[in-house]
């Protein structure tokens, strides 16, 4: 028998909490489109909105700084804490792949909850599933590590070319409903009811967000950065930012000497064409995003890093820490939130909102997240889907007020 406490609140890394905070504002920005039903809607219709040259001008800037780049720093950060919990068992002689699998278990649980109820673009179940994947991969060295994920990344270029080389053999026969099944289903989302909402979720996530995961494949690229973030755990990176000042500085630079032009090639392509289309040159995009995206997400970090290992960057950027304690909690609420101002249960808004409100929009969602944030933990250890998160993986209640104090412990085999 083995006792297993879970981490407490004065354990943590703030700097991993700062990164978490401000990885759930790009993930935020980044699924408006969807949350919103604007990424529906036809090119015509999106030229139909008053805002469309401003709209045009934030969609740049959205591909070119923020797409893939936030759940990109959240996987590495799934890496970092899968790595943290590793470390913190062999320390204590605990069951890490029990303990580690009912966590995952729990996890995709939640993310279907999530996905079915409130948004098919849930990325938890995503996490949930490769995070038994990652378990495979525990105990591979620094250099492994590192190599698995550099294939990992260009991956989706081998698929892409398969994919191309299939849909030349065998033509795939058109379907000209799909613009009109569009239109039925944003109509369905702004006048429907609950219960027509969660079977067009459940088909959304089975026929709709699994396959387009799949076709571009984000499943290697979710693993690939798993894999660095584990890397970073198992070398203490992200507690001795003094020690490794030269390599985020080198990470720095050549993330953003990598990451802007791939970016703006990235952001060229999906302005002029479908980027889904599949054509001969369609394989620059796969290309651009394999090096691009991660580039310029590692620079974030780094720089975020860099800044944060100075006094007064700390305290500003401390900002984030409170919204990053509670990221599980956060990352629902916002869904939670979203839909209830774009579906029909709420202000019906579902696709007549362009990307420059969605913007504001976004920023008032945060601005509100931050402020709750802070107020909640100076009077609680853990956010709501923490704490019942952390209560069902170690099969007790956790304390969860800060003037509880808990003597209990868990048994396990």
């Amino acid at each position: 028998m083995t006792t297993i406490q879970p981490t407490l609140p004065n354990e943590r890394y703030q700097l991993l909490d700062v990164l978490r905070g401000f990885a759930l504002l790009g993930v935020l920005i980044a699924n408006m489109a969807t949350l919103s039903g604007y990424a529906f809607l036809s090119e015509d219709a999106k030229q139909a909105f008053r805002s469309y040259t401003i709209d045009h001008f934030v969609n740049s800037f959205h591909l070119l700084w923020i797409d893939g780049k936030f759940y990109s720093l959240f996987s590495m950060l799934f890496g970092i804490g899968f790595g943290l919990q590793l470390q913190r068992s062999l320390t204590t002689n605990t069951n890490f792949k029990s303990l580690f699998r009912r966590r995952l278990l729990i996890l995709l649980f939640l993310g279907l909850c999530h996905a079915i109820f409130l948004y098919p673009g849930d990325i938890l179940t995503v996490y949930a599933l490769l995070g038994f994947v990652l378990l495979l991969f525990r105990n591979f060295s620094n250099i492994n590590l590192l190599r698995v994920a550099f294939i990992l990344l260009l991956l989706p270029l081998v698929q892409y070319a398969i994919i191309w080389a299939v849909h030349l053999a065998h033509p795939p026969v058109p379907k000209p409903a799909g613009p009109r099944m569009l239109d039925q289903m944003i109509r369905m989302f702004r006048t429907g009811s609950y219960l027509d909402i969660i079977k067009a979720n459940i088909g959304g996530l089975i026929f709709g967000r699994y396959p387009d995961l799949f076709f571009t494949g984000r499943f290697f690229k979710v693993l690939a950065m798993f894999l660095i973030g584990f890397y970073v755990a198992l070398n203490k990176i992200y507690a001795q930012v003094p020690e490794y000042r030269s390599l985020f500085k080198k990470v720095i630079l050549w993330g953003l000497i990598i990451g802007i032009p791939c970016n703006l090639v990235l952001a060229t392509i999906v302005n002029i064409s479908d980027y889904k289309e599949l054509k001969p040159l369609g394989i620059i995009q796969p290309l651009a995003y394999a090096y691009g995206i991660p580039a310029l997400c590692l620079s974030y970090a780094a720089i975020i890093a860099l800044l944060y290992d100075k006094p007064a960057w700390k305290k500003r950027l401390a900002f984030f820490a409170p919204v990053g304690q509670l990221a599980l909690t956060n990352y629902l609420l916002q869904s939670l939130i979203c839909v209830f101002i774009f579906k029909s249960y709420g202000f019906a808004l579902e696709a007549q909102v362009g990307p420059t409100q969605l913007l504001l929009i976004a920023l008032a969602i945060y601005s509100l997240q931050v402020f709750l944030s802070h107020s909640w933990v100076r009077y609680f250890r853990f956010g709501p889907a923490e704490w019942l998160w952390r209560s069902l993986t170690y099969r007790a209640w956790q304390p969860f007020r800060k003037n509880q104090i808990s003597n209990q412990s868990i048994a396990v085999s």
